[in-house]
């Protein structure tokens, strides 16, 4: 079905931005802009406004593309955008549902898309936009994330005019992370920097009081009701802040207390605890449990995790290459050469191939002693690590756990691993960061499940 025009009945209004989002709007043509405030700001506003003013400097060579995760949000969108060209160029405006288009009477053209797969990629291949306005960005998946920087590649404009990019995107979202790593870190927010592709880019924040068109106490109130007991969470929310992580699995650790230097010699059951992947990573860490205590900080029992070894890729940490089993342990044997384990023991979850052969079965054939895990208790080991991160914190005489700078893909994505929405004990099952945690939690309760003795009480963990 085809809409032509905007429905007579569309009511028309004024469309005028506030104080906040003309702060914003000041940067069009400019930089790229990555509008990364609290929710209920009103930032995906702002970024149809800058989406409205493209068409109007443009004219007919305005083709810019609006992309938003799911359908039923983008649509939306499209509404919204639909009523806001409505009041700006009158009623002229023509609506194609089954294309995903807004044609404008001085000839701009609108796309919306959704963008989530290969599939939903594969409909720009061969089309030219002028410009891309992203919205809710911080809740893409990292599969999404990198269709999006994807279609960077169909961003063609006239000689004279510069591209122009709008993301908005609210902190916590599944790529907190990346946003936080490839803008939020870059500079203070509202101070233009230069990107890795060479791009002037700035980032934004705000909060919801900036936005006078809802009731903010209502808002704040159903903001910290969602949020639950979680005060980094609505923290987050309401003020727009990303230096913090709610809803975390692991918000005990601190990089200042856990990650810690390498000890220069260390009296130690050594372990390689792995996660067999090929589509996503393998990954796997090489730990070790001291027999005896070092110094003042490190007590007998206490883990420390030493080096990691993985197939991911380098651009997405959700990714792997599709190495084989052979290649792999070629990888965990070099990973404990270099740390002076010539046959190291190795913990992995298992899978059987086409001809029957497993995992283990491979490794073993490689000249690796590699067994399967006793038992798999994904929440029993979160809770595990949890308990040992705290013990480093409070010098509890427990054991401990520590992390080195060799296992960069685990102290990167430990601190972002989200509890699960339905069942906030375990990690959420729809991240697709986690393989360096298994990793860790199957060498853990190997390792913890043998007692070691504290002074004369023998305890087993």
């Amino acid at each position: 079905m085809t809409d032509t025009t905007a429905p007579p009945s569309a009511t028309v209004r004024t469309v005028a931005p506030t104080a906040f989002q003309q702060a914003v709007l000041r940067f069009r043509g400019h930089c790229n802009i990555m509008n990364a405030g609290g929710r209920g700001s009103g930032k995906s506003f702002g970024m149809l406004l800058h989406c409205l003013d493209h068409c109007r400097a443009l004219g007919p060579e305005a083709r810019p593309l609006v992309l938003r995760e799911q359908w039923n949000a983008l649509t939306e969108l499209g509404l919204e955008l639909l009523e806001m060209a409505t009041a700006a160029f009158g009623r002229g405006v023509r609506r194609n549902k089954a294309e995903g288009t807004l044609s404008l009477p001085n000839g701009a053209v609108v796309t919306f898309s959704n963008v989530s797969d290969e599939n939903s990629y594969a409909r720009h291949q061969g089309r030219s936009y002028s410009a891309l306005f992203a919205d809710e960005i911080g809740n893409f998946p990292p599969s999404a994330f990198r269709f999006v920087q994807l279609v960077r590649s169909n961003l063609r404009v006239p000689p004279g005019h510069r591209v122009e990019i709008h993301c908005t995107a609210n902190p916590h979202g599944r790529s907190h992370t990346r946003i936080f790593k490839e803008y939020v870190s870059k500079a203070p927010p509202w101070h233009p920097f230069l990107g890795d592709e060479g791009d002037w880019w700035i980032w934004t924040t705000s909060d919801l009081t900036m936005n006078p068109h809802i009731d903010q106490l209502a808002y704040r109130r159903q903001l910290l009701a969602a949020s639950g007991h979680d005060a980094a969470l609505a923290d987050a929310w309401i003020h727009g802040r990303w230096d913090v992580l709610g809803g975390v699995m692991f918000d005990v650790f601190d990089p200042a207390v856990h990650v810690v230097r390498r000890p220069p010699y260390l009296d130690a059951r050594y372990l390689i605890g792995a996660d067999w992947g090929t589509a996503s990573p393998a990954a796997a860490l090489l730990l070790a449990r001291l027999k005896a205590p070092i110094g003042d900080r490190f007590r007998q029992g206490d883990v420390i995790v030493l080096d990691e070894t993985d197939t991911a890729l380098p651009t997405d940490l959700s990714e792997g290459t599709g190495a084989g089993v052979h290649t792999w342990a070629e990888m965990l044997t070099e990973m404990g050469a270099r740390n002076g384990r010539r046959r190291p023991e190795v913990v992995t979850d298992d899978a059987r191939g086409l001809a029957g052969d497993t995992v283990v079965s491979e490794l073993l054939a490689c000249g690796l002693s590699a067994r399967r895990p006793h038992a798999k208790d994904r929440v029993g080991t979160w809770a595990l690590v949890r308990t040992m991160l705290q013990a480093a914190v409070d010098g509890a005489d427990r054991p401990a756990l520590w992390l080195t700078s060799g296992c960069p893909h685990l102290l990167e994505t430990l601190p972002e691993a989200p509890r699960g929405q339905l069942r906030p004990e375990d990690i959420d099952p729809k991240w697709p960061r986690d393989h360096w945690l298994d990793a860790l939690g199957y060498g853990l309760r190997e390792l913890m499940q043998r007692g070691v003795t504290f002074g004369r009480i023998k305890r087993t963990y």
